[in-house]
C-alpha cells in the first residue's frame, strides 16, 4: 500500500493542483458566474463534518480504513491575499484493518488549536506556530495514556514537511473546491496533454442554483503513465461540489480517487458537509 500510494502521489502532484487553462466546447464566450458575495471576515466560524474510506489492495491482501472527523474554522486574520485560520477537531474516530492504534494518534488532535496561514481559498499553506501545536498534540497524547516511549518515538516523526498537508487534507479538499475567481458557466474540457511519460486529461462543469445562493461545480481529472499495461500506473479523480455564494465556502463536497499501478489499487472516497448546512438568506 505504501509503494503504491507513493508512486501514484509523485505522478498526481507532478500536475498542477488549480486546473490548467481548459478548452470550451462552445464558440461563443460564457457568462461568468459569481463565487463570493461577502469577503471573509475576522470572527466568521463555520463546522464541517468529514468522512474519508480507504480501500487498497497490494501484495494479495486488501486493507481497509474509515476516518469521520468534525472540525471547525475560524477566521482569525483576513487581507487581500492571505487568511489567517484557526483549525479546531472537534470528534474523530478511525477504525482501521491493519492497525487499530491509529485512532488514539488522530483523537490526540482533538481539541489542539491549529492555527495556520491560508490562501484566499482557504488553502493552507504553513503552520503560524507549530513549535506550540506540536507540544499540545503531545500533552493530548500523554492524557490519552499514550506512553512516554511512544511519545518519544512519535515526536521524532512530527516535523516531516507534509504533515501540514496530512492534518489538514480536508481543508485543502475544501479549497481546492472553492475558488475566488469567477467561473465560467457550462462544461469545459482539457484535452490530453503529455508531459514526458505522463499523459493527463481533465474536464470541469460550473452551473447556479434556481434560488441563484448555490453553485454545482464538477471536475474530473485523469494522469497516466505509458508502458505496458501490467505496469501503467493511473488516477482516475472525480469531484463534486456546492459552493454556497453568500460566503464562497463549500458546503457540500464528495471526491472519488482511483489509484492503479499494477496489480495494486486503492479506492478513496472522502465526503464533506457543513454542519448545519448554510440556507439562502430569505428575499
Amino acid at each position: 500500500m505504501k509503494i503504491l500510494l507513493t508512486a501514484l502521489s509523485v505522478l498526481y502532484f507532478a500536475a498542477p493542483q488549480t486546473p490548467p487553462p481548459v478548452v470550451a466546447l462552445a464558440d461563443t464566450p460564457p457568462p461568468t458566474l459569481e463565487v463570493q458575495r461577502q469577503p471573509d471576515a475576522v470572527g466568521d466560524r463555520r463546522v464541517f463534518v468529514s468522512e474519508t474510506e480507504l480501500t487498497s489492495y497490494a501484495g494479495g491482501s486488501e486493507a481497509r480504513q474509515v476516518n469521520r472527523q468534525r472540525f471547525e474554522l475560524e477566521t482569525l486574520a483576513a487581507s487581500s491575499e492571505r487568511l489567517t485560520l484557526r483549525f479546531r477537531l472537534l470528534e474523530a474516530s478511525l477504525t482501521d484493518s491493519r492497525d487499530s492504534g491509529l485512532e488514539r494518534l488522530l483523537q490526540g488532535w482533538v481539541g489542539v488549536d491549529v492555527v495556520i496561514t491560508a490562501d484566499m481559498s482557504g488553502r493552507p499553506l504553513a503552520f503560524a506556530d507549530w513549535p506550540t501545536v506540536r507540544a499540545a498534540y503531545l500533552a493530548r497524547l500523554s492524557e490519552l495514556g499514550l506512553a512516554q516511549r511512544e511519545r518519544d518515538a512519535l515526536a521524532a516523526g512530527l516535523d516531516r514537511s507534509d504533515l501540514l498537508s496530512l492534518l489538514l487534507s480536508d481543508v485543502a479538499l475544501l479549497a481546492e473546491m472553492q475558488p475566488r475567481q469567477p467561473l465560467l458557466e457550462g462544461r469545459f474540457e482539457q484535452f490530453p496533454q503529455s508531459t514526458g511519460e505522463v499523459s493527463r486529461s481533465g474536464a470541469q462543469s460550473a452551473s447556479r442554483s434556481a434560488d441563484g445562493c448555490n453553485l454545482l461545480l464538477t471536475r474530473s481529472f485523469v494522469a497516466e503513465t505509458s508502458g505496458v499495461s501490467d505496469a501503467a500506473t493511473r488516477i482516475d479523480r472525480d469531484a463534486r461540489a456546492i459552493l454556497y455564494v453568500m460566503d464562497g465556502w463549500v458546503s457540500e463536497v464528495r471526491r472519488t480517487t482511483a489509484m492503479r499501478s499494477g496489480p495494486e489499487r486503492s479506492d478513496e472516497v472522502v465526503r464533506i458537509v457543513r454542519d448545519p448546512p448554510p440556507s439562502c438568506p430569505v428575499a
